[in-house]
């Protein structure tokens, strides 16, 4: 089943083979300048089931918080954040959740860079929940 996305304007639009239902919070302080948000929640699929079918992104280059290489692929009409490749995970692109309209079936399933949450986050503990990166 295709599921579909877009930003907030609707000038990059998205497509992907089958439906996210793994979301990764991630509290670094990097996703937190670029969402604007106590986190970023984001899910992983290869290049080949995931794409831009409309629209051309265009990226910030950064290092993240873990040191590795992050290009940040974003909306340069409305700002919106789409994906993210790092050197870490080759092969794959980080997706923004907030993209996609239909949200059932996704649930957070772990925490990441939690030591550098705001106080103020609500982050569920109930779930795995690391103080940095994903081992």
């Amino acid at each position: 089943m295709t599921i579909s996305g877009k930003c907030l304007c609707g000038s990059i639009e998205v497509s992907l083979d089958e439906a996210p239902d793994q979301i990764i919070a991630c509290y670094c302080k990097s996703c937190q300048r670029a969402t604007g948000g106590a986190a970023s929640y984001n899910f992983i699929k290869s290049d080949e089931s995931a794409k831009v079918v409309t629209g051309k992104t265009k990226a910030f280059h950064e290092t993240a918080d873990s040191g590795n290489s992050l290009q940040r692929h974003f909306c340069g009409d409305c700002g919106s954040p789409i994906y993210s490749v790092t050197t870490s995970y080759p092969g794959v692109k980080i997706w923004k959740a907030g993209l996609f309209a239909d949200y059932d079936g996704m649930e957070i399933v772990t925490n990441i860079w939690c030591d550098s949450a705001p106080t103020w986050a609500s982050i569920d503990k109930s779930i795995p929940s690391h103080a940095k990166a994903r081992q």
